[in-house]
């Protein structure tokens, strides 16, 4: 018989018996939709939160510690936890990448909000410091960079020589002179502050200055830390290097150092620049040696600096004027730090200091859930209506003050803005994270060099997940251990990876019952068609003909079930996503999607309901094939 034929007739006898070809597929539908619907929603669940959160081809290690009388003890020693410590891991084969992370290790505490709550909120200030290159990926999806790139170029371009131009909220693109979106991802890089060193108290002269504490490297040079390339060899205004001195890296010059004139200055390196545009925020390009050098200033009072006020800390440039005569002439028409930047005085205690753009921060979404469900409440403090209100809001960390521990003398202490650019899972819990860069500054200036350079934990990045589970086998041997994130990462994976292998087992045990109520339509079916078969077999059919009506009538009932199936599962999910987006509107770091699809699983499901069907119809068939027709029509 023909499949031509086979068709015909199968599709026939679908016409005659359709109740009987539906109830049998309710079971298949219901099977086909409850796996497909658990696996897409495991995938994005993997996809659209774990890997998010905790990235499948990224864990964090620490060193491994032990109890002793109450306390934890790191077994790897201080010394080990350095730049090393990097290189070792780098030269494991799956390991890809390695970003250090560094804790601060001095006290501090911050306010602000001003705008937000009517009043400036005060805390202790804890932060960390990570590589920007690792959470620019998490910051743009949060920003919704792409999304919001796509809408620009559909839109028409507004032309602009400055930000002043444009609309609130837009700045003025450098390399487009179009009004853009604001996007603060871009400015959690390190942009650089102004590092000072041997500070004396300015009450007490006599004093002896803050210890010249700079990171590996640097030197302290008229009260700011630098890389020194030679030193002078007479007092002239300018004078020559000798060639014998160290050079400097790419992209940089050796040039004088500011230094009053006829004074002995050292060689200090400089980046190289042409124009103002190429030099970091607070900095201004040296027409005379051709490098940025940091524009000074001073505010009118040093307690000015604990003002929440952005205009007034803006202060008033020391070395320019706007009608370009010498800041000592009484012509002089000030210039204040320039836009985005801010006057950061020495010290609590002076005035005059650098032009500097706000040190860039990432918060992490639990710390504002913790904000809105206990300390709004407490304090009587509104709360904070979606992440995305907090970017761009500055507030201020004031270094060496502590509400808990011993405050550093105040010619020590000093203060910096901070600007919030992004949230990322990885952002410290209680606390802020900056650009690791900044950390290593500060730590090296209240706490020595050796704090700049000890690191707390290291996040290992490999090519694919599959190069995981043998990274962390050989963990041990360097003394390492997955910290808490890692682990709670793993311990999510494996939940979600139980619960749909759960679900996934409930479905296959519905398609097995859906086989079983097959099989028994089936048997139906050939003692109610015994003389219609018993008629085939009569004219010529085969008894491989009598079996592959009924195999392929099951086979297009699994098909049917199948896509049917599929289509209602893909409704479930579409209900589904409707209400997470609708009543988990306030959680952060919601995914878009809850749902990944997965054409592998699409046709699996199809495949599972056509092999169950023909399972199902396999012992009926086999004996609808084995029916003597002379009994059959005898009878």
């Amino acid at each position: 018989m023909s499949l031509l034929r086979v068709l015909s007739a199968v599709l026939a006898n679908i016409g005659r018996n359709r109740r009987s070809f539906v109830l049998s597929s309710i079971g298949l539908i219901i099977g086909v939709a409850t796996l497909t619907f658990f696996v897409h929603l495991g995938m994005g669940i993997q996809d659209g939160v774990l890997n998010r959160i905790y990235p499948v081809n990224q864990i964090e290690v620490e060193p491994k510690s032990v109890g002793i009388v109450g306390l934890r003890e790191d077994v790897v020693g201080k010394d080990r936890l350095g730049k090393s410590l990097i290189e070792d891991f780098r030269a494991i084969p799956d390991v890809v990448q390695v970003f250090p992370k560094l804790r601060s290790k001095f006290q501090a505490r911050l306010w602000g909000g001003q705008a937000l709550f009517g009043y400036a909120a005060r805390t202790e200030a804890f932060f960390d410091g990570l590589d920007p290159e690792l959470l620019h990926p998490e910051l743009k999806r949060f920003e919704r960079v792409d999304e919001r790139q796509e809408t620009r170029r559909l839109r028409r371009q507004e032309p602009c020589l400055s930000d002043d131009e444009c609309r609130l909220g837009q700045v003025c693109r450098p390399d487009t002179k179009t009004c853009g979106d604001i996007e603060y991802w871009q400015r959690f890089t390190d942009d650089g502050i102004a590092l000072v060193c041997g500070i004396t108290d300015p009450n007490t002269p006599d004093s002896a200055p803050l210890p010249d504490r700079c990171p590996d490297g640097l030197t302290c040079e008229n009260n700011v830390c630098q890389r020194l390339c030679g030193v002078a060899t007479a007092s002239t205004d300018k004078p020559s290097r000798s060639p014998n001195d160290p050079a400097c890296p790419s992209g940089q010059a050796c040039v004088p150092a500011d230094c009053p004139p006829g004074s002995l200055c050292q060689f200090v390196c400089r980046p190289t620049c042409a124009a103002d545009a190429e030099c970091r925020l607070g900095e201004v390009c040296n027409a005379d040696t051709k490098s940025c050098e940091r524009l000074r200033c001073t505010l009118p009072a040093a307690d000015r600096q604990l003002q929440e006020d952005p205009i007034a800390a803006r202060g008033r440039l020391t070395t320019r004027c706007a009608n370009g005569v010498t800041p000592d002439n009484p012509a002089c028409e000030p210039l204040t730090c320039p836009g985005r930047t801010y006057c950061a005085p020495k010290s609590l205690l002076h005035a005059d200091g650098f032009c500097e753009a706000p040190i860039p921060v990432v918060l992490s979404p639990v710390l504002i859930e913790l904000f809105n469900n206990a300390a709004a409440s407490s304090l009587g403090m509104q709360k904070i209506d979606g992440l995305g209100a907090m970017l761009g809001v500055q507030f201020q960390l004031h270094f060496g003050d502590s509400y808990f521990a011993a405050d550093l003398p105040q010619f020590q202490q000093s203060t910096k803005r901070a600007e919030i650019t992004g949230f990322s899972q990885k952002a410290a819990e209680f606390g802020v994270t900056m650009p690791r860069t900044f950390v290593e500054a500060l730590n090296a200036r209240y706490k020595g060099a050796t704090a700049a350079e000890t690191y707390d934990t290291f996040i290992l990045e490999t090519a694919g997940n599959e190069d995981v589970s043998s990274l962390i086998a050989q963990l041990d041997g360097f003394g390492m251990t997955l910290a808490r994130r890692s682990q709670d990462a793993q311990k999510a994976g494996d939940l979600l990876f139980i619960l749909t292998v759960v679900f996934s087992f409930i479905s296959i045990v519905i398609l097995f019952v859906a086989g079983v109520n097959i099989m028994h339509t089936f048997l139906t079916l050939v003692t109610e068609r015994r003389h219609e078969i018993g008629i085939m077999r009569a004219i010529g059919a085969t008894r491989g003909d009598i079996r592959r009506l009924f195999l392929t009538e099951a086979a297009i009932l699994g098909l049917f079930g199948g896509v049917v199936g599929n289509l209602l599962s893909y409704g479930a999910t579409r209900l589904a996503n409707w209400i997470g987006q609708e009543y988990l509107a306030n959680i952060p770091f919601k995914p878009d999607e809850f749902f990944v699809y997965d054409v592998r699983v699409v046709l699996g499901g199809i495949a599972f309901a056509c092999v169950f069907c023909l399972l199902g119809a396999f012992i009926p068939a086999r004996r609808a094939a084995r029916l003597d027709p002379a009994v059959v029509l005898s009878s």
